[in-house]
């Protein structure tokens, strides 16, 4: 392996970068929200769902099969080769599938955006297959930078774009300006390059594609298939008022998110050496780190939600306070999934993910189909919700079999506790905070300190904290 994974450093540097996109990118939406209107910025990420979706079958598994082989140490370069090949092939035949229907592309979308789209379908793939690679080759901590990168060039390009009166497309430029600057930047970094496959790198990458595709699909159905749904059913600014309670909600899910990317390519070299005995002990400090910071959000959410939308958004986006919580309840069970996810990869059965997520691909298709219409936004997100859930339930299943896991519940049970006391603070802070923008912000702060100082009552809690900070400076 190219090096050793050091997980307090990486996991670290990941989740300071990762804090800071997740600041410059929450501030560029409220920005865009106010500069563009729910109905434009409607568009914007009606294109963006359209993007995934093509994406998804562009990529069908194939990043993660290239991460998966790559950090098994063979013949990375050739893995490469085959990556692309395969690619290349599934991105024409989706070109010349997409071309003849441009005109209801267009219509669905709102916008001439065809072109755009296909160029950008391209660039999102090479972007991405660069990041796998990266993680494959032991350097997540670095692909946190790439990823803030391209958000800052997408915001700083959209932000130029929209003083010109560029509208919706203005964020399209930004987002294909975004993926330039990640593909350059993160070939730079790269140590494996392209050499010539066999057709037995072909072969290893679709035995394990194949499952991984339906596993990717699945994904792609949670993150956008209620979007997609919404957008057929209701209105543009219902898609916008969805979308920006999702993006609220799935940045309290960061953590989740690093701890996946940071462990999976650690734990699939100790399995592929035989050790996975070395594995449950990752997942359960994992699957802590994964929830410490959304069970404080979802009781944050669950009393301030038309405060959050209503403030810091505008009205026109209160449509979407019942979704708001919901959805962040959904998060809950979605940082355990990253966890159980990432390790599922990591032990080379993409097949128990594909069953799990034709599981709750079906249902998330059907009950989006069935509530949106009758019950709109809260609707999208319960079918989201139970999704998610049937999925975890299948995953952690089937983990139960082959590593002795176990539930960090005295940890979570603690921080439970201290979201409940901070929850207490939130209501007495409300009660002398002005309605104000500055006056909610004040609340949220006031809430945090509190949750930080009662999750470091506890000697394990802080222990913990003591051993990370530790295993940083290794």
């Amino acid at each position: 392996m190219p090096r050793k994974l050091n997980f307090a450093r990486a996991g670290g540097l990941l989740l300071a970068l990762e804090v800071v996109g997740v600041v410059v990118g929450f501030g560029s939406t409220v920005y865009f929200a106010g500069a563009l209107g729910a109905t434009a910025l409607g568009v914007f990420f009606l294109f963006e769902a359209v993007l995934s979706t093509l994406g998804t079958f562009a990529d069908f598994g194939i990043n993660g099969a290239v991460e998966k082989r790559i950090s098994e140490g063979e013949d990375p370069d050739a893995v490469l080769g085959a990556a692309l090949l395969l690619k290349g092939t599934l991105v024409l035949g989706l070109t010349a599938l997409v071309v003849p229907f441009r005109g209801a592309v267009n219509a669905y979308v709102g916008a001439n955006v065809v072109v755009p789209l296909l160029l950008a379908m391209v660039l999102y793939q090479l972007s991405m297959l660069t990041l796998h690679v990266l993680r494959a080759e032991m350097r997540a901590d670095e692909t946190a930078a790439l990823q803030f990168l391209r958000l800052a060039t997408y915001v700083v390009v959209a932000v130029a774009l929209v003083q010109f009166e560029f509208g919706a497309m203005a964020l399209v430029y930004g987002l294909l300006a975004g993926y330039v600057a990640l593909v350059v930047a993160g070939l730079a970094r790269m140590s494996t390059r392209v050499a010539r496959p066999s057709v037995g790198h072909v072969e290893t990458l679709v035995d394990y594609a194949k499952f991984n595709g339906i596993w990717g699909l699945g994904g792609h159905v949670y993150n956008t298939m209620d979007l997609l749904v919404v957008g057929f059913f209701l209105s543009g600014a219902h898609v916008a008022g969805y979308e920006l309670a999702w993006r609220v909600t799935v940045m309290t899910g960061v953590v989740g998110g690093v701890v996946a990317n940071t462990v999976f390519a650690q734990m699939s070299a100790w399995d592929a050496a035989g050790q996975r005995d070395r594995i449950a002990p990752t997942v359960r400090d994992g699957l802590l780190a994964s929830l410490v910071l959304v069970i404080p959000a979802f009781v944050g959410v669950a009393l301030l939600s038309e405060e959050i939308l209503g403030l810091v958004f505008g009205p026109e986006f209160l449509l979407a306070t019942g979704a708001f919580v919901v959805l962040m309840g959904e998060k809950l069970v979605a940082a355990v999934n990253n966890v159980f996810d990432a390790t599922v990869r990591a032990v080379d059965r993409p097949d128990i993910g594909a069953y799990a997520t034709v599981a709750s691909l079906s249902l998330n298709v059907v009950l989006n189909v069935l509530l949106v219409p009758r019950y709109g936004l809260v609707g999208a997100a319960a079918a989201t919700g139970t999704a998610m859930a049937v999925n975890t339930l299948v995953l952690g299943g089937f983990l139960r079999r082959i590593i002795p896991l176990s539930f960090p519940t005295g940890a979570v049970a603690w921080c439970g506790g201290a979201a409940a006391v901070m929850g207490g603070a939130l209501v007495v802070a409300g009660t002398v905070a002005p309605a104000t923008l500055p006056g909610l912000v004040a609340q949220i702060l006031v809430g945090g300190a509190v949750y930080v100082a009662v999750v470091l009552a506890s000697p394990s809690l802080r222990g913990k904290l003591r051993s990370t900070v530790r295993r940083f400076g290794e």
